[in-house]
């Protein structure tokens, strides 16, 4: 591995806060899940052999360190609207309504639609085949526009 652990935190410390926001839905819980995957991914980062993306590869590491930290604390993963926006880029009523869907489909656009991974990169985060990532975006965007619209 040619980056070292403090270049690989800079560089992706923003995507795996993002996701582990998406996760969670507050703040003081994607911290958690922030740090306890960066503990993960330096731990692992000397076995990284880049089969993968460094950035799929981390992906991969937070959402199942999230979804460990989540199911260790009781906390169901399908979790009710929050006004916490992770990024001031995203319109606030499009964070809400990406609150109310279901994890598989609101991983899938945060993924595809917010980190702009391909269908593919998607795919292999998520060990799910790319057109079960594009079936999920479309439902995902015809629910998110039905949300948006009412």
């Amino acid at each position: 591995m040619s980056d070292p652990p403090d270049q690989v935190f800079r560089d992706h410390f923003r995507r795996v806060y993002r996701v582990a926001l998406s996760m969670s839905g507050n703040h003081a819980d994607a911290e958690d899940i922030t740090q306890e995957a960066f503990v993960a991914i330096i731990q692992a980062l000397p076995k990284f052999r880049g089969d993968a993306k460094l950035s799929t590869w981390i992906y991969r590491i937070t959402l199942r360190v999230g979804t460990r930290w989540l199911a260790k604390r009781g906390i169901a993963t399908d979790l009710p609207p929050t006004l916490i926006a992770a990024d001031d880029e995203i319109p606030i009523d499009l964070i809400n309504a990406l609150r109310k869907l279901p994890i598989d489909l609101r991983m899938v656009v945060q993924l595809v639609g917010i980190e702009g991974l391909s269908h593919a990169e998607a795919a292999d985060v998520l060990a799910i085949p790319e057109g079960t990532v594009a079936s999920r975006m479309y439902y995902a965007r015809k629910r998110l526009t039905a949300l948006l619209a009412g």
